[in-house]
């Protein structure tokens, strides 16, 4: 599972329900948080382009990537880390690490900045 991109139940807020409510989309796994859950980046298509962070949301192209199996621009959002159970996960997509460890390290390398960053503001 680690390094592969696969299909993850996450929740979001639903807006026009007002309340918690879960969707299917592809998550990029990182490691295994403990027995039964993995800590994943989600992958998004992200719809509102201003919210596209230009430091933290590292972009997929797959006309660039075409064996992501994404169908549009899609963006891995490495400041956006979460923790999902093994359940949760559906179906493999893509295995990025090995497909393309150069934008996998590159993803790699975003999320541990904006970790560091998180640890500097704490101090």
């Amino acid at each position: 599972m680690i390094g592969k991109i696969c299909k993850a139940h996450t929740p979001y807020y639903n807006a026009k329900l007002r309340r918690m409510a879960f969707k299917s989309r592809p998550a990029l796994v990182l490691a295994r948080a403990d027995t039964n859950d993995f800590v994943v980046l989600p992958v998004s298509t992200i719809t509102h382009k201003e919210n596209i962070d230009p430091v933290y949301d590292v972009p997929i192209d797959p006309s660039i990537y075409p064996n992501t199996n994404l169908l549009q621009v899609s963006y891995v959002r490495t400041h956006k880390q979460t923790t999902v159970h093994e359940a949760e996960l559906t179906g493999v997509i893509c295995d990025l690490k090995h497909e393309y460890p150069d934008l996998y390290i590159e993803i790699l390398d975003k999320r541990e900045s904006f970790s560091q960053e998180i640890t500097n503001q704490a101090l």
